[in-house]
């Protein structure tokens, strides 16, 4: 015996889903006056081809009881469709009984179960109506069948005689229902036997893709136009279920028009492909409309285009045999050893003490291409990011920069200012959660990408940075989330940062430049930390994962002036200075080359240039080794010195400084034959400088110790002071 709700949701169940809409609607209310849930109701309507998931939400938002359609409609609608009542309800449920919990449909009266109605139906033949309307001719007809003429079996209150029978099986491959369609008119289900997670499959499947379809013309379209199998879902509310059954295998899920969201929802889930319709179409276009229309090898092409939502994997191979072949570029900065690109930089300073100046200079700086406190920048544009304080302190403050450098504003166009004080948030948490960016993060992102950035400057992480900053898991979110601004765009990303009291006052140690959870500290790739002692400003350079920690940088702050490097010489004074000692390198490097000694680019070498050159009577005295790489790397820009490879007897790729016609006739040079740029160079035999045994910059790919020798004489190959 039957309670009214598993004999509502029985009779529910005898209806075909695909009804036209108003007869939809009034089963809909019908289910709801019996007491069937919501999502009973949508089970119910999901097997139907034409379900649409907005338009079932919305008329259910919509629907008012009453009208005339009672629980008793549902029965009378249910019976026109062959659902037969002979269980009455055992009593009345009491007011408190659930009416969530959705028993399984009764058992089929005799000889109305599936495989009854199987066994006595006759073979599929090509001449069969729907074939012909589906231009499916020549499709496997050996597992469908026909209902016989005479037969009884009844569906909507029309005879089932001569209806296509096309099997429905579960996931575990027995038989659990039927669809039935008729020479002329609509598809309907076996009464009494749910298609839910039932499908069927048109062709043998194969190593390559499973097409995933919801009806079986479709299938049948896509076997026509590939030879490959497809899956008949029975409707679209099949279509995850069945591709869940069937996850592991190459999955393409080929929507009718309109369903191309609910398509991309379910191949993220499960990391399978989308073969959409073209766009402009109808809703419920599909593949056999398309095949039709435009034929089987149009189909095929759009199937073999399908967009994959495959996840990329979490852990990226990374290649080792190509690291001297093929090596990875290394490191480059935009503010010299203090800013790479491509990562996260983390300035702390106690507030006031003058970060969002010292950040505003370096701005200035990179987008004119000059050097900050004697440091050389990588001219590139910039995005300075204000989240503390508001547009007209950062223009007063940029204002003084130019009056005090002597910039012409129109020489900052590559500087890009943008005030976010109103929403200064780039990334939030609500308590111990992950966490996640904002709509600002997004707009910083793009903004960057546009501008083709090079340094983004964040000011600051107080405000930009929206949850506990002790909260380890947090602020490794949030800083990933700067390194990928960073990464994406090539681009050192510079994030201002407060200390905490203790750090400020001194009373814990100097060496913890920022405030909250180590996580700031680790996921930082350099960082550094600026204070004021006696009027003095000192940068203290305390990580860097990329180069040699610099050396700590004293600066004085004058009145009415900008910070700049204590015993600095004068602008005028350093031009000269430098000019003269570029000249002397250049003239050097020159030297070295005509003598077939190549002068190796490599900064961390034991014998790396300003090692190499020293011992020569015109090398410019007094000048740090990373005075003389700023030196060179200021004549690269200038198109002066050149980067070339050439190849040592053991055909090791190198890579050495040449002196470019320019950069000649800057050192006061005579000319010499023309030489190419771009050319590979083989070394001559002819060796005056010790080889390097001790090769330490090996990103370059220059072979390690095994490249070379501490013979200079049995190299044989040119080399100078190349590692």
């Amino acid at each position: 015996m039957l309670n009214e709700i598993d004999r509502a949701h029985s009779a529910l169940h005898a209806i075909p889903p695909d009804l036209p809409r108003e007869e939809w609607v009034k089963v809909l209310m019908a289910g709801q006056a019996a007491g069937l849930t919501d999502d009973q109701l949508r089970a119910w309507s999901e097997q139907g081809e034409s379900y649409k998931r907005r338009a079932f939400t919305d008329t259910m938002r919509k629907m008012k009881p009453g009208r005339g359609v009672t629980a008793a409609t549902l029965f009378y609608l249910a019976r026109e469709h062959g659902w037969s009542d002979g269980d009455k309800p055992q009593q009345k449920m009491p007011a408190n009984a659930s009416k969530g919990a959705a028993a399984p449909p009764p058992a089929p009266r005799p000889g109305m179960a599936p495989a009854d109605v199987w066994a006595r139906c006759e073979p599929a033949t090509n001449a069969h109506a729907y074939i012909e309307r589906k231009a499916a001719q020549g499709v496997p007809l050996d597992t469908l069948r026909v209902v016989p003429q005479g037969d009884p079996l009844r569906s909507g209150g029309n005879s089932m005689a001569g209806a296509l029978a096309v099997p429905a099986y579960a996931a575990d491959g027995t038989l659990q229902s039927l669809q039935l369609i008729p020479p002329q008119g609509k598809k309907m289900n076996l009464p009494g036997a749910p298609m839910a997670g039932a499908s069927f499959t048109v062709g043998t499947p194969g190593d390559g893709p499973l097409y995933i379809v919801e009806g079986i013309g479709q299938a049948w379209a896509c076997w026509q136009a590939t030879g490959r199998a497809a899956v008949c879902c029975f409707g679209w509310g099949n279509v995850g279920t069945v591709a869940k059954q069937l996850q592991g295998r190459a999955l393409v899920l080929v929507p009718d028009v309109g369903k191309e969201a609910q398509a991309e929802a379910i191949a993220r889930e499960l990391g399978c492909s989308v073969a959409a319709m073209p766009q402009g179409e109808a809703d419920n276009f599909d593949c056999n409309d398309l095949a039709q229309r435009d034929g089987a090898d149009v189909l095929a092409e759009l199937l073999e285009a399908a967009r994959s939502f495959k996840p990329e994997p979490l852990l990226t191979p990374v290649d080792v045999a190509g690291v001297l072949t093929h090596p990875s570029p290394p490191p480059r900065f935009v503010w010299d050893g203090y800013c790479p690109r491509g990562v996260v930089t983390l300035l702390g300073a106690h507030g006031g003490t003058g970060k969002s100046t010292i950040a505003l200079m370096l701005a200035a700086a990179v987008a004119t291409g000059r050097e900050l406190f004697g440091i050389a920048t990588d001219a590139a544009p910039v995005v300075f990011a204000s989240f503390e304080d508001g547009a007209h302190i950062v223009r007063h403050r940029l204002a003084h920069i130019c009056q005090c450098w002597g910039i012409e504003p129109a020489e900052l166009a590559g500087l890009h200012i943008v005030d976010g004080t109103a929403n200064p948030e780039l990334f939030t948490s609500d308590g111990r959660g992950p966490g996640d960016v904002t709509p600002a993060y997004g707009e910083l992102l793009a903004l960057v990408q546009q501008t083709g950035a090079g340094l983004v400057v964040v000011d600051n992480a107080s405000d930009a940075y929206g949850g506990d900053e002790i909260q380890r898991r947090q602020v490794r979110a949030f800083m990933r989330a700067l390194a990928v601004i960073a990464r994406e765009a090539d681009a050192a990303v510079l994030l201002l940062a407060h200390v905490d009291k203790g750090t400020s006052r001194k009373e814990r140690s100097d060496t913890e430049g920022y405030s909250g959870s180590t996580a700031w500290h680790n996921s930082a790739r350099s960082r550094i930390f600026m204070s004021r002692d006696d009027g003095v400003l000192t940068l203290a350079h305390q990580k860097s994962n990329l180069a040699k920690l610099r050396e700590p940088l004293a600066l004085q702050w004058p009145e009415g002036g900008l910070p700049e490097a204590v015993q600095a010489l004068s602008p005028a004074v350093q031009g000269i200075s430098d000019r003269v000692d570029t000249q002397a390198l250049l003239r050097l490097i020159a030297e070295f080359s005509e003598r077939g000694e190549h002068v190796t680019t490599a900064t961390n070498s034991r014998t790396h240039v300003a090692k190499l050159l020293a011992g020569e009577s015109t090398y410019p005295k007094g000048r740090k080794p990373v005075d003389v790489f700023n030196l060179l790397r200021k004549a690269e820009r200038a198109g002066q010195l050149v980067r070339q490879v050439y190849r040592g007897a053991d055909r090791k790729p190198r890579e050495c400084w040449h002196v470019t016609p320019e950069g000649r006739a800057f050192a006061e040079l005579a000319a010499t034959a023309a030489t190419s740029r771009d050319l590979e160079v083989t070394a001559p035999g002819a060796v005056a400088a010790e080889p390097c045994g001790d090769c330490g910059d090996s990103a370059r790919g220059y072979g390690g110790k095994s490249a070379h020798t501490e013979d200079a004489a049995s190299a044989g190959d040119g080399w100078a002071g190349q590692s």
